[in-house]
């Protein structure tokens, strides 16, 4: 059978078209892989960039340098005294054998205690499948039994200011914290203090932590919780530091007006490192020493 030449050309054709259309087809296929391919890459560094810039969140955690006489938490208070209207300032290194923090661990309900630590910790630790929370406790004898300064029993109190070096801001930002005033065994921090009660409902300041802190020295303006610790006589200025979200108790707690602070960076001011407080806060006190203390 003779095929006519209109009918070849014809074939010709349909078979070219089929060709094109063939290879427009693996060329589409061959994009498209290419496009899922890049993608794919995209997005996995996309994640490695998010978890490695960020990593887990939560509410924050912070550590607080108690290592030396030159970082370590230190209080500053300003008094007068009745027998005379001019000001006097004194430095008061905390005491390392007080200082300390608490762990709580809520899947396994227990309680982690850990006293004279290089630096102590607070707020939520998001890296332990736990998430423990963490309070840090500080310590500032005012009777001289460390042989830091005194603040006499009969001192007025003009100014006090809490100042601590910040090693670390994990997980946020802003952590919105809580310093509470309240009283617990001198060198002897237990379980039982983590939840221990204020001075007085009262008794504590707030402030927010900024991870602008780290490495910086952070004063914060304690002077409502020190002029109540004189009222009282009592022989220890002592507060605990926690997550604000956490340790807030009622609304009033929550929404209180915060603690003026300010940040600069090392070293401290020379004229407020002393140069016993290692020596003189790890000597061990008898029970006579500690029984005859009095402001």
């Amino acid at each position: 059978m003779l095929i006519s030449s209109k009918a070849k050309r014809q074939f010709s054709i349909s078979s070219r078209l089929k060709s094109v259309a063939s290879q427009r087809t693996l060329k589409t296929f061959f994009l498209a892989g290419i496009m899922l391919a890049l993608s794919a890459v995209l997005a996995g560094c996309g994640d490695d960039d998010h978890d490695h810039h960020h990593g887990p969140t939560g509410p924050g955690f912070v550590t607080i340098d108690d290592s030396s006489d030159k970082t370590a938490p230190l209080l500053t208070v300003t008094y007068t005294v009745p027998s005379s209207s001019n000001p006097v300032t004194v430095n008061i290194l905390s005491d390392i054998s007080s200082d300390g923090n608490i762990a709580f661990d809520p899947v396994l309900n227990s309680y982690t205690v850990t006293t004279s630590p290089p630096e102590v910790s607070f707020g939520e630790d998001s890296f332990n499948d736990h998430l423990p929370e963490f309070r840090a406790f500080l310590t500032f004898p005012l009777d001289g039994v460390t042989e830091q300064p005194i603040v006499p029993g009969d001192a007025v109190i003009v100014s006090a200011t809490l100042e601590v070096l910040v090693n670390r801001v994990d997980f946020e930002s802003v952590v919105p914290t809580v310093v509470d005033l309240v009283q617990y065994p001198f060198r002897d921090l237990s379980a039982a203090d983590f939840d221990a009660p204020l001075l007085t409902p009262t008794s504590f300041v707030t402030l927010d932590f900024f991870s602008s802190d780290q490495d910086n020295f952070v004063q914060i303006d304690v002077t409502p919780l020190m002029q109540e610790v004189q009222v009282r006589a009592l022989l220890n200025f002592q507060v605990r530091f926690g997550l604000n979200a956490q340790v807030s108790s009622s609304t009033s707690r929550s929404t209180a007006a915060k603690a003026a602070r300010s940040a600069y960076p090392p070293p401290r001011a020379a004229d407020k490192v002393l140069l016993n407080r290692e020596t003189s806060s790890i000597r061990p006190l008898t029970q006579e020493n500690l029984a005859s203390r009095h402001r």
